[in-house]
């Protein structure tokens, strides 16, 4: 009797251990995800400023927000210095362009009595090419020229290369977890322990106090299962974590920003898409489109793999 206990004192303090660690990788796992990948999507993209001023004694500074994005794209100007309560007017590659005060809607935009530009709002010119292109921004006598950037790939190419990569990225993740799970034990366990559980719940809803300590023996059984299950795919998750998040970082940069417009969508997606200068078009920055490609392949691919659980 106690060699048993021993030996289940020891089981339930490997067990204590096995949860700490499990919990702890999947809490920095969640915090690396969260503060290398979600965070930077729904963060500002980095605005572009310049001190570029022309005029008699002045100092202006603007800010170009995104300063890379690709055609189409709405882009809002800030800056100071400028010539006070003078209306703005913008140039890209020396055309101008419309300006609209983002704040009141108002189809023209002023500088503040202190010389200060905020919400003014510009459409890029449709089919401006891959490249660095000039924007000037004028009040009065003061004008601030900066540089905006449309990258190399452009949808439909920069679509259907994000949409590649996240199904790559996906089938790389089946292939590692056929290599690295027993599935067939893993199905096993995982009946094992829904039976439990639903007996468990008959067993508490007929009161059936016998059944239920008779259960509670097998409780700890039954855990230690469940986190073998966990553990499984949690070291799937440990292996493909730091490649799948290196590729991530590499199209980011490739298509110009983790905000950078990469797809355009028939239909309006809430909290995905957002508005275009085509009010029948909505567009899908890098962040969505590759959660929603990543998200629609998913099931396909593990039924493919048979990988599901």
């Amino acid at each position: 009797m106690i060699a048993k206990s021993r030996a289940r004192s020891q089981q339930g303090q490997g067990s204590g251990g096995t949860r700490i660690v499990t919990y702890a990788l999947i809490g920095l796992i969640a915090i690396l995800v969260g503060y290398y990948v979600v965070l930077p999507a729904f963060t500002p993209r980095s605005p572009v400023t310049t001190t570029t001023t022309t005029g008699p004694g002045s100092s202006a500074i603007a800010s170009l927000n995104p300063g890379t994005d690709i055609s189409g794209a709405s882009v809002t100007v800030t800056g100071q210095g400028f010539t006070a309560r003078s209306n703005v007017t913008i140039t890209f590659d020396g055309t101008a362009v419309a300006v609209t005060n983002s704040s009141s809607q108002a189809a023209r935009c002023r500088t503040s009595g202190s010389g200060a530009l905020a919400a003014c709002t510009f459409w890029v010119p449709l089919n401006s090419a891959s490249g660095s292109h000039d924007v000037a921004i004028t009040a009065g006598t003061t004008t601030a020229k900066a540089t905006f950037k449309i990258p190399e790939y452009l949808p439909p190419v920069s679509t259907l290369l994000v949409t590649l990569t996240s199904v790559s990225l996906g089938i790389i993740t089946q292939v590692v977890t056929k290599r690295m799970v027993d599935l067939n034990a893993e199905r096993k366990m995982r009946a094992e322990v829904n039976a439990f559980n639903k007996e468990k719940r008959e067993a508490t809803l007929a009161k059936d106090k016998a059944r239920l300590d008779k259960l509670k023996k097998r409780e700890l059984q039954v855990q230690q299962e469940q986190f073998k299950i966990q553990r499984a795919r949690l070291k799937v998750t440990a292996i493909t974590f730091v490649p799948l998040l290196g590729v991530y970082y590499l199209m980011a940069t490739l298509m110009g920003g983790y905000g950078v417009i990469v797809a355009y969508t028939p239909i309006p997606i809430p909290y995905f898409s957002g508005l275009t200068q085509n009010p029948s078009v909505f567009q899908v920055s890098l962040f969505w489109w590759y959660f929603l490609s990543s998200f629609s392949f998913s099931t396909m691919l593990s039924r493919l793999f048979h990988t599901t659980p």
